[in-house]
């Protein structure tokens, strides 16, 4: 496989750094690191380039990235509006897929839904996943080698029930930014038994600078990234364990509490329960839920499927 990647700033860094940890450094044909500050220096006579390059995006492919042919473009945390630069560029590179993490509430593209379309057109395959460790499985070939090694983490736990401490952690799928093995690190020797202790230490972990690798997703208050990835790294600990997740717990609330509506039911979770830090994490099991059919929504209330016998 032939890798392309277009970064910019120290989250994209953290990436390529754990691309390479994990194999796929011989794989990476060019990295390019795509500034807002090239496009407008190629184009002096143009002041407000930026705000223009989606008109004719294929004008301003930057003269200084090599064009290599790839399989595979990743695209790291670059100005969102330099995105629009992506379908071009992809077609340039004759790229098969694009994997473009969307980490950062401030860096998504405004013309996303036209970068996927032109893409699309393309035939190039696309993947925005948001956050990036939300990513399990891809149809994508060259995605899925990715995924092989790191995306939505998988974990394996030996504990020391005597001691009621975690005594060995195997990271079967690291997180993307790397901070599934940096967590994991810490947690040897750490109590288990009380959940919401383990919880609150992954979660510190998770965002602990001081580590080799910590999530850089962002801390958006209107979407809050980086609790949504820390709930998901929490989950990956707590199925390997065999702690309750929040997908248990949203059966048992609406089992014991009865119909409840989806904000009700986020609140009670999220702010009130501690079980996770993010709505969106409600909301996705929710969404996984109903399609197994074990709960139903009507008009905003959500209810537990109820099983009919057959006689």
């Amino acid at each position: 496989m032939r890798i392309y990647i277009i970064y910019s700033g120290p989250a994209g860094e953290q990436f390529i750094d754990n691309l390479a940890y994990h194999g796929f450094g011989g794989e990476i044909v060019y990295i390019y690191n795509l500034q807002p500050e090239t496009i407008e220096e190629e184009h002096p006579d143009e002041p407000n380039v930026l705000e223009n390059l989606w008109e004719e995006p294929e004008k301003y492919i930057p003269k200084s990235m090599p064009i290599v042919e790839c399989d595979l473009l990743l695209v790291f945390d670059i100005h969102p509006l330099l995105g629009d630069l992506i379908p071009p560029i992809a077609e340039k590179l004759k790229a098969k897929a694009v994997l473009y993490p969307l980490d950062d509430r401030e860096r998504i593209p405004q013309g996303l839904k036209t970068i996927m379309d032109d893409l699309e057109k393309l035939g190039i395959h696309c993947e925005f996943p948001k956050p990036y460790c939300i990513l399990e499985e891809s149809e994508d070939p060259y995605i899925s080698r990715l995924l092989e090694k790191m995306g939505r983490p998988k974990l394996r736990v030996e504990l020391d029930e005597d001691r009621g401490i975690i005594k060995r952690i195997e990271v079967l799928k690291d997180t993307p930014c790397g901070s599934a093995r940096s967590v994991a690190k810490k947690l040897i020797s750490y109590p288990y038994r009380d959940p919401m202790a383990l919880k609150e230490k992954i979660m510190q972990e998770h965002s602990n600078e001081g580590n080799e690798h910590y999530c850089l997703a962002s801390m958006d208050p209107i979407e809050p990234l980086m609790q949504e990835a820390g709930d998901i790294l929490v989950e990956a600990f707590f199925e390997a364990i065999g702690h309750p997740t929040v997908r248990d717990h949203i059966l048992k609330e609406l089992e014991s509490r009865g119909p409840m509506e989806i904000d009700e039911l986020k609140r009670l979770l999220v702010n009130e329960l501690k079980i996770c830090e993010a709505p969106r994490t409600v909301e996705r099991h929710l969404e996984r839920l109903l399609q197994e059919g074990l709960v139903e929504e009507k008009e905003g209330v959500i209810s537990p499927r109820r099983r009919t016998s057959s006689l």
